[in-house]
């Protein structure tokens, strides 16, 4: 059955703050009429609980822009909820927990768990396991202290962090031990005179929120700068996946953090991949490729359905390929940066995979 003989579906836009990340909110919505779908957005907390109307904007293709509306809960929904704030996680994650169990409306994907819910659910994946650098859930300082005595450097990540938040390097000198991690593009140290004191603080740490403790892989590039490979993943209007682009995120020396929010800049892939020897390029993109049709098929069968994701790609001097993080909810700037051919495809792709769950929905009726 074709779209155009069905009724006109609704897809929302879901944010935190309505305004958020209004440029591709727009760009998206100048497209829906093409695609035969309605285009609006909204905020979890602006559904009223005893009607379950929404008052939120819908995008009127005659002026080209938003306007207030009332509407029921859209049929489709594309959720690009951040929950940065304290408030955010506790008004607005439930409610979209709850919009998630609905049976009247299908999300183009879920959003990831926690990060050691992830490496839990892939490591026992022959394929994809050897791509994970060994992690372990803090429990204790002690796992720390134990891994410095074997490798004298290691790398505490929070369980639910994103753009490199609180991401903390630790090396273990003759003296000292020292840990770095960056306020957005300021990178900070500290040093600890003695085990006790700085197990002391790995107590105080844990007690904020749950760590996982990696090794401090070599992850930088022939002039020491920190780098890693960004691909971004999307499903496309037959519902497979498809590599939309790659770019490369570099770090400033000195720092162990390639994140754009943490100061790094963006590269275009061939940039950087035209320092590689032909053999080097040759096995690295073999190795891509291996990752890129196994990892989302994979996250799919066990962890929760997607629609787009971003992956962290280390490549360390021995060759080694990691997979250092994934993102069900990427950012586009570095692909924009690196790939402005790209835009296109970018915003008209939730509408094209929200028609074929559409038609999906449909053949499924009519059988």
């Amino acid at each position: 059955m074709e779209l155009s003989k069905l009724e006109q579906p609704t897809l929302g836009f879901l944010v935190v703050n309505k305004h958020h990340e209004n440029g591709y909110a727009t760009e998206i919505a100048k497209r829906s009429a093409q695609f035969n779908i309605q285009f609006v957005r909204f905020e979890p907390t602006s559904i009223e609980p005893s009607s379950l109307m929404i008052n939120g904007e819908k995008f009127d293709q005659h002026t080209q822009s938003w306007k207030s509306e009332v509407f029921p809960i859209p049929s489709f929904i594309y959720d690009r909820c951040f929950y940065n704030q304290k408030q955010a996680i506790q008004k607005s994650k439930p409610i979209v927990e709850w919009l998630k169990k609905n049976p009247q409306t299908t999300f183009l994907g879920f959003g990831l768990p926690d990060k050691w819910k992830i490496y839990h659910s892939l490591r026992s994946d022959p394929i994809i396991s050897s791509y994970l650098p060994h992690t372990e859930l803090v429990r204790e300082p002690n796992q720390i202290l134990h891994r410095l005595k074997v490798d004298s450097t290691c790398l505490l990540k929070p369980i639910n962090g994103s753009r490199g938040n609180g991401i903390i390097a630790v090396k273990h000198h003759a003296k000292a031990i020292t840990i770095t991690y960056h306020k957005g593009p300021d990178k900070k140290t500290k040093d600890f005179q003695s085990v006790k004191e700085f197990a002391g603080w790995c107590e105080k740490l844990l007690k904020q929120q749950t760590y996982l403790l990696q090794p401090l892989l070599p992850l930088l590039d022939n002039q020491g700068y920190p780098f890693d490979i960004r691909l971004f993943l999307q499903k496309n209007k037959h519902g497979k996946w498809n590599l939309v682009g790659k770019g490369v995120r570099k770090g400033y020396y000195g720092s162990f953090l390639s994140n754009l929010n943490s100061g790094g800049e963006a590269l275009t892939y061939n940039e950087w991949s035209s320092t590689l020897s032909a053999k080097q390029k040759v096995l690295f993109e073999d190795e891509l490729r291996t990752i890129i049709a196994r990892l989302p098929t994979l996250i799919e069968e066990k962890v929760t359905r997607l629609f787009e994701i971003g992956v962290d790609i280390g490549y360390a001097k021995d060759g080694s390929v990691w997979i250092l993080d994934m993102n069900s909810k990427p950012g586009r700037k570095t692909l924009t940066q690196t790939n402005p051919n790209a835009a296109e495809n970018l915003f008209e792709a939730p509408l094209a995979y929200c028609q074929f769950l559409r038609n999906q929905a449909a053949i499924k009726e009519s059988n």
